[in-house]
């Protein structure tokens, strides 16, 4: 394979320049019919749930509640853990850790650990996950970060539906 200067062949300058527009128009046109993202990461407030959702779906945190009965579950990693058995989750925001004691289940196929609580009880872990920037999840599947941001207006809408 010969590698030649670009002062002696114009034509390597040139089809550089050619893919690098091509894969700017590809990029805008992207945009311009709305292909998302793959793994689109985004929190939401969806009835009486509120949480981190990807591609569409809850994953990683979220929150449900049934009138003063709140979950806060914990999905997303692919281990499979037995059911009705009783785990222990480490939640840390932005430094502030709390251990929760959870029981895992399955939902559509997955497992799936649930901490059950009221909304009093839970209120000031609520506020952290509003004010905070990160939290850090620490289950016996392993550890997984879930970003924050968008979690007040998602969570704000949950404790309205909550109380």
């Amino acid at each position: 394979m010969a590698i030649s200067a670009p002062e002696t062949s114009p034509n390597v300058k040139c089809v550089g320049r050619e893919q690098g527009l091509f894969s700017l128009v590809l990029s805008i046109c992207a945009v311009m019919i709305g292909v998302a993202p793959s793994h689109a990461q985004v929190w939401r407030q969806n009835g009486t749930v509120a949480g981190l959702y990807v591609d569409g779906a809850p994953n990683g945190l979220f929150l449900r509640c049934a009138g003063r009965s709140v979950t806060v579950n914990f999905s997303g990693f692919t281990a499979r853990l037995p059911e009705k058995m009783t785990y222990r989750v480490g939640v840390s925001v932005d430094g502030l850790a709390r251990i929760l004691p959870t029981t895992s289940y399955r939902l559509r196929g997955s497992s799936v650990l649930v901490h059950q609580s009221d909304i009093d009880t839970i209120k000031p872990l609520i506020e952290d996950l509003r004010r905070g920037k990160s939290v850090e999840v620490t289950t016996p599947a392993g550890r997984y970060d879930v970003p924050l941001k968008g979690s007040a207006a998602a969570l704000d809408g949950l404790v309205r539906g909550c109380s």
